[in-house]
């Protein structure tokens, strides 16, 4: 990255944080704006689960995995241990044959992970009544408070001589010579070298001076918290019906299964208070668990679950798009260090995670799907080009992602 380059990241949420900090470390000067509250909106309304137990393929799974190890590195750095616990999981969402496989995948791809019988649950969670008779523990998966810990990364970019400034919406891209040049906002002209659009939900539409839509498929989720408790519970429960966990402060945060979307027939409040009333039937000598906060979060989703849109705006150098759909918490820190790194760093259109992610490319007659990702269009590193050792690590573990043309 050319030295004093400005960046202006849009969108403050946990992938935004990421970008501008990886910026921030290859020597950029940084500003974080965000047309709402610092911390995002979608970030806010997560559940936090951190996780690689789920990929539709090795390629993702990959990803993923690596993803757990960066987080981890956050973690250190800026010690988030009052917004994040690394718990492990317990999940048994689905029973028979959809159970097995779960296993069967986890093992294969050599993920940590452990078969457990009903006594052995019993002890690591003797508040649970509904003990189930096998779940599997992922060990080392872990859960955020992601509003904090982006959060937290913003001050860290603020310590480090960053701008971060909320309640300022920005409306346009301005550019010159086919670059950007300035980003427009509510209260005036920025000028800027690079933008990075990591708006979430609102990738759907860019900014004036961004020709691009993005086809999306986002639904509904809710998310809901309770009064603090003692910790009662040890690990992220994954069970058929209902997602929970605890945080530090013992609060507990539960949400409905990730398939498909809330019943719009149902009130908000209706539907929270059958969430606690499966949780208080599930636990044992335990208090009344007291509702104090009911969240409607969109899951950033595209019509192809699972896919990533990043990458450089064809036609406008200095643009880049950084929307991660759906795993966002858990792939924040290390999607922020690949765009920085291979894209923004480089200062020209390089592709990241190979160019078909990029934000124009979502046409009907592209698949965007991750299995056409990781069988048709993977590719070879031609060339290594060490930007440091964090990439070095990465492109190591992660060949596919890499293409330097």
């Amino acid at each position: 990255m050319v030295v004093n380059q400005q960046v202006v990241v849009v969108g403050s949420g946990i992938i935004g944080a990421s970008v501008a900090l990886a910026c921030q470390d290859l020597g950029a000067e940084v500003t974080v704006l965000d047309k709402g509250p610092l911390g995002g909106i979608a970030s806010g309304n997560s559940f936090g689960w951190i996780n690689a137990s789920f990929a539709e393929n090795q390629a993702y799974f990959n990803l993923r995995n690596e993803a757990l190890e960066r987080f981890r590195a956050l973690d250190q750095r800026l010690s988030l241990e009052n917004h994040m616990r690394w718990q492990g999981t317990l999940w048994w969402e689905d029973v028979g044959r959809d159970f097995a496989e779960q296993f069967q995948v986890l093992t294969k791809r050599g993920y940590p992970s452990k078969l457990l019988k009903y006594s052995e649950i019993e002890i690591l969670e003797p508040h649970l009544r509904e003990v189930p008779n096998e779940a599997i523990l992922t060990a080392t998966e872990g859960a955020a408070q992601a509003k904090s810990v982006a959060c937290a990364i913003l001050d860290e970019v603020k310590r480090n001589g960053g701008t971060v400034r909320g309640c300022v919406p920005v409306t346009g891209v301005g550019q010159a010579a086919g670059r950007v040049c300035s980003v427009q906002t509510e209260v005036g002209e920025l000028l800027c070298d690079v933008v990075v659009l990591a708006t979430g939900a609102a990738a759907q539409n860019a900014l004036l001076g961004l020709d691009w839509t993005l086809p999306m498929a986002n639904n509904a989720g809710i998310i809901l918290q309770t009064d603090p408790l003692p910790q009662v519970i040890q690990h992220v429960l994954m069970t058929p019906d209902v997602h929970f966990r605890q945080n530090l402060d013992g609060s507990f945060v539960a949400g409905e299964i990730f398939n498909g979307e809330i019943n719009p027939n149902v009130s908000a409040i209706a539907l929270a208070s059958e969430i606690i009333s499966r949780i208080q039937t599930k636990l044992r000598n335990i208090p009344k668990l007291g509702l104090t906060d009911v969240k409607i979060g969109i899951r950033v989703l595209c019509p192809w679950m699972g896919c990533l849109l990043l990458g450089p705006s064809r036609g406008l150098a200095g643009a880049y798009s950084c929307h991660v759909m759906h795993s966002g918490v858990t792939l924040a820190p290390l999607i922020g260090q690949l765009l920085a790194i291979g894209n923004v760093a480089n200062g020209r259109s390089s592709p990241l995670l190979v160019r078909a992610f990029a934000p124009n490319r979502v046409l009907p007659e592209l698949e965007l799907y991750l299995s056409a990702y990781s069988q048709k269009l993977a590719v070879k590193i031609v060339k290594a080009v060490p930007i440091n050792t964090a990439e070095a690590a990465m492109r190591r573990a992660l060949p596919y992602i890499f293409a330097n043309i």
